[in-house]
């Protein structure tokens, strides 16, 4: 009876990991070729046959990049418990992040993926596009309206000043964070340079 139950779970066992590992496959195609809505398709069946932390990268990924920011986040999320896909994972989000204007959940990501992998060009490349367009939003939002012609001047009111907000120390946070992995960065390429007798060439 022992035998006939383990035998019946080992081909239950082979029909999960063979059926997950077929949807999965689809899933990577049609990712490849850009058929995201298929891809979300076929890794959400792989992942609900055998769920694992790197289906749900891949699942996440397939919703980011179908338009599903919000879902795939939140799935990518579950993804991060996994160590080795933490990073991708978190670069991953920031671009979904990036991509819906939500700025301070992009640089939080793409900080975190630098205290991770301090030498990561493109979370580099993305956080100065993050705080970048964040800095373009508040000048914009922060400008005095024209006045119409005509229309009474209002004077000027002296403002008091006012102590650092959580929000601009985070901001010198992560600018600082970016300043020390580019000087990082950049006396990495001065060492591989100098050990092969080449010349630095500065600037990005």
């Amino acid at each position: 009876m022992i035998a006939v139950l383990l035998l019946v779970w080992n081909v239950a066992q082979l029909w999960r990991d063979t059926n997950s590992h077929a949807a999965n496959a689809h899933g990577v195609k049609a990712f490849s070729q850009k058929k995201y809505g298929d891809a979300v398709r076929d890794f959400g069946a792989a992942n609900a046959i055998a769920p694992s932390s790197r289906r749900a990268f891949n699942l996440g990924t397939a919703q980011v990049a179908a338009g599903n920011r919000e879902q795939g986040s939140s799935t990518l999320a579950r993804a991060m418990s996994d160590a080795q896909l933490r990073a991708d994972a978190l670069f991953n989000r920031g671009n979904s992040a990036l991509s819906s204007n939500a700025y301070d959940y992009a640089i939080r990501d793409y900080s975190d993926v630098l205290r991770l992998r301090p030498s990561d060009a493109g979370a580099k490349r993305n956080l100065e596009i993050a705080l970048a367009r964040k800095s373009t939003v508040q000048r914009q939002s922060s400008g005095a309206r024209q006045p119409q012609p005509g229309a009474p001047q209002p004077q000027p009111q002296q403002q008091p000043q006012s102590a650092p907000d959580e929000k601009q120390r985070q901001d010198a946070n992560v600018e600082s964070l970016l300043r020390s992995v580019q000087q990082q960065e950049e006396e990495e390429l001065a060492r591989m340079h100098r050990a092969r007798g080449e010349k630095m060439h500065v600037g990005w």
